[in-house]
């Protein structure tokens, strides 16, 4: 899918793709681009007009453009089979098929 980057932003902001994976399953969950370099606060502050300015790892920051939502997880991976909660009723994980995801863009709405 071709997306068309920020204008003003075309040199700062990698190729749209993949920027996170479920930590657990390690499918991807959101789309968007990498931030390539320091853009300092005023112009970092700008990307939220886009999308959401998230630290991926270590210090790699992206801007997400699109998430993984729980209706397409139950098309591409199956039926939710299981859903945990903590004890005091925290939302843990999902289980789309046999793919377990602990991702916070899975969470069910409020």
């Amino acid at each position: 899918m071709e997306h068309k980057k920020p204008e003003g932003f075309e040199k700062e902001l990698s190729d749209y793709g993949v920027v996170l994976y479920d930590s657990f399953c390690g499918e991807p969950t959101a789309w968007g681009y990498k931030i390539l370099t320091f853009l300092g606060e005023d112009r970092f502050g700008l990307l939220y007009e886009y999308g959401e300015p998230r630290c991926a790892s270590m210090g790699v920051w992206v801007l997400v453009i699109k998430t993984l939502t729980r209706e397409e997880a139950i098309e591409k991976y199956g039926v939710i089979t299981e859903e945990v909660f903590g004890p005091r009723g925290g939302w843990k994980s999902v289980r789309f098929g046999e793919k377990i995801f602990i991702s916070p863009y899975l969470r069910p709405a409020k």
